[in-house]
Order: C-alpha cells, then structure tokens, then sequence
C-alpha cells in the first residue's frame, strides 16, 4: 500500500515536472545554427560599425554560441532592410537586423515603399544615443545662430529623406536660418570632402561622434564652428552649443521637436521579425543587454571611439509607440517643416 502511494507520489511529480511553466520554457538554444546580422547601409559608416561590434561579441551570450555574418542590405533610406525583415526573413532567430531610426518616421508619415510596421518588429535593443549636429567652416564666420540667421550657409546634405536634409529645412522654416541646402551627396565623407574643398559651407545635420570621429583634427585645430546640437539632452562634448529643444517659443514648438528628435534615443535599433517566437526574443533581448555590458565589448568600443548608451528593447518599443501616439496635428506639422 505504501509502495503504491510512492509510486503515485513519484509519478505526479515528474509530470508535474514536465508540465511546469518553468520547464516548459526552458530557453532555446542555438547551437550549430548560423544568425545573420543586416544592416541597412552600405560597409563603413556609424551604423555599419555598430552591427559588426555586437555582431562580434553577441554569440557568447547567445545559448549555444552561433555563429554570426554580417550582411549588408543598403537602399531606399533603411526600407529595403526593414521592408525585408517584416515579409521575407526567417523567424526563427536567425535574422536579425539594425536599421535607421529614421525608418520608423517613414512608416509614421505614409512614405511610399513602406510595407513594415515598425509597432510589430521585436525590437531586442539599442546602442546608443545620438547627437545630431550643424556645423560651419571656421573661415565663413557663422558662430552662431543669430549669424546663421543673417547670414547664407550652405550645407550638404544626400537627399530630402536624410537628416542632412531635414534638420536644417525645420530650422530655416521654425526658427529663421539660412542654410542653403545642395543635395546629391552619396555619403557623409563627400560632404566632409566638400567642406574641406570649400565647395559648401559646412553640414546642417551629421552626427557628432561619427563626425568628431572622422575629423578629430578639425575638432582640435577649431576648423568648424558648432551651431546647434540636435538631441533631447546635451552632449557632454557640445558645453555652449545651443540645444534645438530650447529654442522652443511655446508648447506647440517643444511637442514638435520633441516628435522629431525622440527617435535619436534609439539611433542604433536591432530587431528581429515579427512572427519570431517569444521565447527566442527574450533570449535575443537577454543575450543583447549582457554584450552590451561585456567589458571585452565597451573596451573595444573605446578604442575605436564610439558611444555605448544602450537602451533594451522594451524601452526601444516604447519610443516607438509614443512616436507613433503623436496627435495628427503635431506629425502634419513637423513633416511640413522637414520638407518631406
């Protein structure tokens, strides 16, 4: 009688084992798989630099530790990458890409070629933030923006769907400047070539660690004048350059570029589709927020000098729904005044 009720006991409890949520979730492993990592630009650039800095630290904190290529899916502005991941890459862990920020404006704006939902994509995290900046050739004179009001600039810039582009078309139309905008520019080393050659004046949105980067001699030899920065918060390297927040006259203004310059909080965004398992997006997430704090990574990323302030992907998520919640009011206006 005993025997039996152990044995029922026995029995019970390795179902109960094998039914438990716990073990039912037991964390997927990747092993002998291969991930590929998109990135919606051509090789070179900030974008570039910081797929292949996760790309090279991310398989030992991923179960199984895969192996991970780095494939380059330039074209449309980052459509052709994320139109990519919403219809046609696996989903089963193995596709993972990151894409502009500015991606996410385009769908919120109805611009043509979009067929994502950036509300949908599994967004596993972001790297850091981004400080967009406009900037002058010293020997032009503009120092400030009272100057940049009375006096024309002109900027590089490769299109009407790039910051380059539409950073300084919301300041001339909010705020009075005079750049004067030439477009063409391939990338942004023509438009630093440019300046150089003294064919533009300077840049009326680039970011500043890429930038700062590319040129730190101009930095050091005070070759350019900093007008404003274009972020929520100041960056520690711009004291004394105006904030494109606070020149906001009134409430209107301030939720308009708060709308506009939300996204640079999450300026190096990986997803992977939507459809991928939930198991396999919290691991992805998980394996995420460890590299980026791997000192082995943060040591790397020093010495090549770029930024780490990394976000998770429900903070990424959040961002994009609250741009996405932005009254038709406010997006109607802002998209008038970037020129789109």
């Amino acid at each position: 009688m005993h025997i039996a009720i152990a044995r029922l006991a026995a029995i019970t409890a390795v179902g109960l084992a094998v039914c438990s949520p716990a073990a039912a979730q037991t964390e997927p492993s990747m092993q002998g798989k291969t991930i590929t990592l998109y990135v919606g630009v051509g090789a070179g650039g900030g974008y570039d630099a910081y797929g292949r800095l996760l790309a090279r630290y991310l398989p030992k904190h991923i179960p199984g530790n895969p192996t991970i290529i780095v494939s380059n899916m330039p074209g449309g502005g980052g459509r052709v990458l994320s139109n990519y991941m919403a219809r046609v890459a696996p989903k089963d862990g193995t596709a993972i890409a990151i894409v502009q920020h500015t991606t996410v404006y385009d769908a919120v704006f109805g611009e043509p070629g979009v067929h994502y939902d950036p509300r949908k994509a599994n967004w596993i995290g972001s790297m850091a933030k981004t400080t967009f900046v406009a900037l002058s050739w010293h020997t032009k004179g503009v120092k400030t923006l009272e100057d940049l009001k009375k006096t024309e600039v002109a900027v590089g810039a490769t299109g009407p769907g790039a910051n380059s582009y539409q950073y300084p078309a919301l300041m001339n139309a909010m705020f009075g400047t005079k750049f004067k905008i030439i477009t063409g520019y391939k990338t942004s080393n023509d438009i630093y070539h440019a300046v150089e050659q003294r064919e533009i004046d300077g840049t009326g949105g680039l970011a500043w660690d890429v930038f700062r980067n590319a040129h730190a001699d101009w930095v050091r030899d005070k070759k350019i004048d900093v007008l404003v920065q274009y972020a929520l918060k100041p960056h520690r390297e711009l004291a004394g350059v105006p904030l494109v927040l606070d020149l906001a006259r009134n409430e209107e203004e301030k939720q308009i570029l708060n709308f506009v310059f939300s996204s640079l909080d999450l300026s190096q965004p990986f997803q992977v589709p939507e459809g991928t398992p939930a198991a396999q997006v919290d691991m992805l997430r998980k394996a995420f927020s460890a590299t980026v704090a791997d000192p082995e990574l943060l040591k790397q990323a020093e010495v090549q000098r770029m930024e780490i302030e990394p976000i998770d992907g429900a903070a990424v998520q959040k961002i994009v729904d609250t741009i996405f919640g932005v009254s038709p009011a406010i997006k109607d206006k802002a998209k008038k005044l970037l020129g789109l």
